[in-house]
C-alpha cells in the first residue's frame, strides 16, 4: 500500500509535523506498507511560515516592528522565490506576545507590513491565526492613517479598550502599495453568534460578563468602517478573523481565502495523492463548525479520485456524520479507552502512533483497500 500522510497540528503541544512522524511510524507498523509520503498541513497559525518555508524553500527574514503590547521586537517573515512574502500575524499578536488583551494593539502588524513592502514583493501573504489581539482591526488601521476617535473628538488607545469608547473614525487611509491575501482558518465574522467575540472572547481572557457588551461595540465598530469604506465588509467570511483584522486588511483592499484551501493549493498537494492507495489525515476536532478545517478541504477534493480519506480525530462533535456525505471515507477516535483530557494530552504522540497502526491495519484487511 502506498499511503499519504497529510496532518494538521495538536494544540497546545503537537506540531503538525510531529503528527505526521507519529503517523508515519505507526503506518509502517502494518505489513505490506511500501511507500509513505509526509506532508503535513497547517491551518493558518502560528507555524504556518514555517512549514511553507521548507516545503517551497523560502527564506526567513526580520524587520523591527512592536509586539501586541508595544514592546519592540525584531519580527519574522519569509521571502519565497516567486516573489510572494508572508508572515504569520502571531508571530507579533499571538498568545506569547499578549499579556493583557485591553491593551494589545494590532498596531505592529501594520509597521510589519510596511517595513515588508520596502523588499517590493510581488504580493503579501497573512495568516491571521492564533491572534490574540481583540482591537477590532484599529490599532492596524491607525497606522494606515485610519484614525479612531471617542466621543469627544479625542484620538483612541489601542485594545479592547478602544472598541469600547470608538464613536467614530476619519483620516485618509494608506493602502499598501502590494497585492494582499488574507488567510482565515475559521471564517469568522465579525459579529453576531459565528461573530469573532461570541467564538474567540473567552479564549482571549474576555470575561464573560463583558461578552455581549463587547459583541454591541463590535458592531459600531463594524457600522463606522462600512461606513468609512463604502462597503459592507462585516457579513463576509473571515471579516472576524484575528479580531476584526480580517475586516481590517479586507478594507484596505486585502483578499480574503480559508487558510487550509490555500495551503493545499501552494503546497501542491494533488501531486502527492495523485498515485497513492489512501489517504490518512488527523485533527483534533471533527464537527460541523469547522467546514474550513483539514479534513472537510481533503475530503472535498478526494471525493472525485476516489482515493479513501481516513481521519483520526481526539473528539466529535455535533452533525460530525455530514462529512461522509463530502467524501470523508472513515472517522477513527485517537484514543484506545476513555482518557482523562489530561492524560490524552501527555500522551499524544503515542496516541497518534497507535491510532495509525491501527488504522493501516483496519485498511489493509478490507477488500481493496475499501
Amino acid at each position: 500500500m502506498d499511503i499519504l500522510i497529510a496532518p494538521t497540528r495538536f494544540l497546545p503541544n503537537v506540531g503538525s509535523q510531529a503528527v505526521a512522524d507519529a503517523l508515519e511510524r505507526g503506518v509502517k507498523r502494518c505489513p505490506d506498507i511500501s511507500h509513505v509520503i509526509l506532508r503535513p498541513v497547517p491551518e493558518g497559525g502560528r507555524g504556518t511560515m514555517d512549514t511553507v518555508v521548507r516545503a517551497l524553500f523560502g527564506r526567513v527574514r526580520r524587520s523591527h516592528t512592536v509586539n501586541a503590547m508595544g514592546r519592540p521586537v525584531d519580527a519574522r517573515w519569509a521571502m519565497f522565490p516567486d516573489g510572494t512574502a508572508w508572515v504569520d500575524a502571531a508571530e507579533i499578536l499571538g498568545g506569547n506576545e499578549v499579556t493583557d488583551v485591553s491593551r494589545a494593539s494590532s498596531w505592529g502588524l501594520g509597521q510589519l507590513i510596511a517595513e515588508i513592502a520596502r523588499w517590493k514583493p510581488s504580493r503579501l501573504v497573512i495568516a491571521l491565526g492564533d491572534v490574540m489581539t481583540h482591537d477590532g482591526g484599529l490599532g492596524l488601521l491607525d497606522f494606515f492613517g485610519v484614525h479612531g476617535y471617542d466621543v469627544h473628538g479625542r484620538p483612541l488607545v489601542n485594545g479592547v479598550r478602544a472598541v469600547e469608547l470608538l464613536d467614530h473614525v476619519g483620516g485618509i487611509a494608506t493602502v499598501p502599495d502590494i497585492p494582499m491575501i488574507v488567510l482565515y482558518p475559521h471564517g469568522w465574522h465579525m459579529t453576531g453568534n459565528t461573530g469573532t467575540t461570541w467564538q474567540q472572547g473567552l479564549s482571549k481572557g474576555i470575561a464573560p460578563f463583558q461578552l455581549t457588551s463587547l459583541e454591541n461595540h463590535m458592531q459600531h465598530v463594524s457600522q463606522q468602517l462600512e461606513q468609512f469604506w463604502g462597503r459592507a465588509l462585516s457579513s463576509l467570511e473571515g471579516s472576524g478573523e484575528g479580531g476584526g483584522l480580517g475586516m481590517a486588511l479586507m478594507g484596505l483592499g486585502a483578499e480574503a481565502l480559508p487558510a487550509t484551501e490555500y495551503l493545499l493549493d501552494i503546497l501542491q498537494m494533488e501531486s502527492f495523492w495523485r498515485d497513492v492507495d489512501w489517504v490518512l489525515t488527523a485533527q483534533p476536532t471533527l464537527e460541523a463548525t469547522q467546514p474550513f478545517s483539514l479534513a472537510p478541504a481533503l475530503a472535498r477534493r478526494l471525493r472525485a479520485t476516489k482515493i479513501p480519506l481516513i481521519a483520526i480525530t481526539e473528539r466529535v462533535g455535533q452533525h460530525y456524520e455530514q462529512f461522509y456525505d463530502i467524501g470523508l471515507s472513515g472517522i477513527y477516535p485517537l484514543t484506545d479507552k476513555p482518557r482523562s483530557a489530561k492524560e490524552t494530552e501527555r500522551s499524544r504522540i503515542h496516541l497518534l502512533e497507535q491510532a495509525a497502526f491501527r488504522v493501516a491495519m483496519w485498511m489493509r484487511a478490507l477488500p481493496n483497500h475499501m
